[in-house]
């Protein structure tokens, strides 16, 4: 150890300490001739000649399942920004392309939806991102110059953040490997436009439930469906999207959080994170076609502005009643003021309870019958089966006032909301670490996943460099 302690150095102060002294040179170079950084030993990462560096990451090809490989890193070019990945959450809807081989890629590519992690080298182009930034890759990176960027739709930014389709390492053999937000990975290599700097000490698994999952639900909650004070909101499906936007809810000031899941230990949460009642949706199954409604007695099947007498959804209504049915004083609403789905298709049959309808298809339909009549829904979910549809009465379609916001984002502008996120962390409001059960090394991503899967813990996070 140094005799003075005033010579430490740590490498976030190297990485930091080098990309001063890039932007101070007005250059690419990440180390001049005799930065304090290069007089203190910095690591070879620092000299921005990445081409050819080597790391480990979770990769995809062909029907192969998925396999950690060593890979070596193409140079920083452009307005690309190298990131080693501190932490990334396990999404649902990647794990049938984990653990099902027989799922085919048409290229090499690394497993993920983004993460948390430092920037250890920055392209020449780079304007916002420096050196020694700790950065969230989010799903829903926004270029803010597209069509729907430009109308306050960055969620469906129709250039993925101006993500490059281009290979970023190659593995030993030479076959290229693509990653544009892959954060199982200890490296990850992406455009300028999906980094985001972030300024907080939280904990990297605690803030990777923000990158894809969390930032859903909240999205649902506080911008799509904008939830208002003392509102009554049903949330469909208890898994991380739901819990997020549950916490969404509350924080908007709900005064009536309704969550519905069929596993007892999500509901169970869900009632510590913010919700004030929870339903088991296995306990009303019961779903028929009305009596009188058309093609009730048609074997060719019901019409398409057919009508059901559905006991769920008919619990709900009565759970969301209001005290009077008066319409001048401000009654006669009829179910609740905001739906959130967040549940979809069952990729692979979990361990824990399922649900009434493993397509997902029925909870859509039930959303938008449960939704009163100027309400609003919002659904986020995949994973339907192909082709599958959900009926909506004509004149509803036509004439009604039912607001429908769908959408995997939920509205959200990642440059914007990812800071009120975190303040919301800091201060208490928002509690991740609940979702954030279980942390997993690069090494055992796969069994990650499977937990994922099974339902067995709300959320799993890698930790592809602890």
């Amino acid at each position: 150890m140094p005799s003075n302690p005033s010579s430490i150095i740590s490498r976030r102060g190297v990485l930091k300490a080098a990309g001063a002294a890039a932007v101070g040179s007005g250059t690419a170079k990440l180390l001049g001739g005799n930065t304090l950084a290069a007089q203190q030993g910095a690591p070879a990462v620092l000299t921005n000649a990445q081409a050819g560096r080597k790391f480990h990451a979770l990769v995809k090809y062909n029907t192969n399942a998925p396999t950690v490989l060593e890979l070596k890193v193409r140079g920083v070019t452009g307005r690309q920004v190298l990131i080693r990945t501190e932490a990334a959450q396990t999404c649902y809807s990647n794990a049938d392309q984990v653990l099902l081989p027989d799922i085919p890629t048409d290229k090499a590519e690394i497993v993920g939806h983004g993460g948390i992690g430092f920037v250890e080298a920055i392209g020449p182009q780079v304007v916002h991102a420096r050196v020694g930034d700790r950065v969230i890759v989010t799903d829903w990176s926004s270029c803010g110059w597209c069509f729907n960027c430009l109308r306050m739709r960055s969620d469906k930014c129709m250039v993925r953040g101006s993500a490059v389709d281009m290979p970023t390492s190659d593995m030993a053999d030479g076959i290229p490997v693509f990653s544009s937000k892959g954060g199982m990975s200890e490296l990850m290599l992406v455009q300028e436009e999906q980094a985001i700097p972030i300024f907080t000490e939280l904990p990297g698994p605690e803030l990777a439930m923000l990158h894809c999952v969390g930032t859903c639900g909240l999205g649902m909650a506080t911008s799509n469906c904008a939830v208002e004070m003392a509102s009554d909101v049903v949330v469909f499906g208890a898994g991380p999207v739901g819990l997020s936007a549950i916490q969404g809810a509350r924080i908007k000031g709900a005064a009536r959080i309704i969550v519905v899941e069929p596993i007892r230990y999500r509901r169970d949460l869900a009632l510590k994170l913010g919700a004030t009642e929870g339903v088991d949706p296995n306990q009303y199954k019961e779903r028929k076609l009305r009596a009188g409604s058309p093609g009730s007695g048609d074997a060719r099947g019901p019409a398409a502005n057919a009508s059901y007498d559905d006991s769920l959804v008919e619990h709900l209504r009565e759970m969301c009643k209001q005290k009077t049915d008066r319409l001048l004083v401000g009654g006669g609403r009829i179910g609740p003021d905001h739906v959130i789905e967040a549940v979809g298709g069952d990729r692979m049959k979990p361990k824990e309870v399922q649900g009434p309808d493993p397509t997902g298809v029925t909870v859509l339909q039930q959303c938008w019958e449960l939704c009163s009549q100027t309400g609003t829904l919002a659904t986020s979910s995949v994973g339907h089966p192909v082709g599958a549809m959900v009926q909506i009465p004509a004149s509803q379609w036509a004439d009604g006032a039912k607001h429908h916001w769908p959408g995997t984002a939920g509205g959200t502008n990642p440059r914007r909301d990812e800071a009120r996120y975190i303040k919301l962390m800091e201060t208490g409001q928002l509690n991740m670490k609940a979702l954030a059960s279980q942390t997993y090394p690069l090494s055992r991503a796969k069994e990650a996943y499977q937990e994922c899967a099974d339902r067995t813990v709300v959320a799993t996070i890698v930790t592809p460099n602890a």
